[in-house]
């Protein structure tokens, strides 16, 4: 009796073990899209001669994607997510180091879109039933003059996208969207200079 306990444990568990998945993708209902040209960044002179660095993610509720015939939906798609939230850093070369640059809310200028400052930025693109576009456009200023670069890098190795992840809720599908931006060099920085 000992042995048949013993065999029918043994294939319950063996059972489980290929049913189950150990990927996460499976586990929390991810979906994995790429869509470039999503985002981009601009210094823009302000009228008291000083610069403010502006970050846009403004991403289209109907995307199209490789080898699709129709567009994707992405308010369809994560079951009505409003938001599609990103990370990204700012860092300020000193004599030949690179150092964080701790942002506070006052040096924020959000026009659209939210976002939390701290050592680095967690923002979110809102959707807009109006435009039909989950919208982010938010500055930085009053930063001291000097060498610049941003990453988007905080939670991610990628090098060449920005990645975004849905605001979905229940059993929705959660989207993964991943936006190439050119404007990134080789080790997925945007440089520039305060003057």
């Amino acid at each position: 009796m000992k042995t048949l306990k013993h065999t029918i444990l043994l294939l319950t568990t063996v059972i489980m073990t290929v049913s189950c998945s150990n990927k996460d993708s499976e586990f929390y209902n991810d979906v994995f899209v790429n869509s470039p040209n999503l985002v981009s960044v601009e210094l823009v002179p302000d009228a008291m001669l000083k610069q403010t660095l502006y970050i846009n993610a403004n991403i289209p509720r109907y995307i199209t994607e490789a080898n699709q015939t129709n567009k994707l939906d992405i308010y369809k798609t994560t079951g009505g997510a409003t938001r599609l939230y990103f990370s990204y850093e700012l860092e300020k070369k000193i004599d030949a180091n690179w150092s964080i640059v701790g942002i506070a809310d006052n040096q924020l200028t959000t026009i659209n879109g939210e976002a939390f400052s701290g050592s680095f930025i967690y923002g979110s693109s809102i959707y807009n039933p109006a435009t039909k576009i989950y919208e982010y456009r938010v500055g930085i200023k009053s930063l001291a003059p000097g060498q610049y670069r941003l990453s988007f890098g905080y939670n991610s190795n990628s090098t060449t996208d920005v990645e975004f992840r849905s605001e979905s809720v229940g059993n929705n599908l959660f989207l993964n969207l991943n936006s190439t931006y050119s404007a990134l060099d080789g080790g997925g920085y945007y440089s520039f200079t305060i003057n």
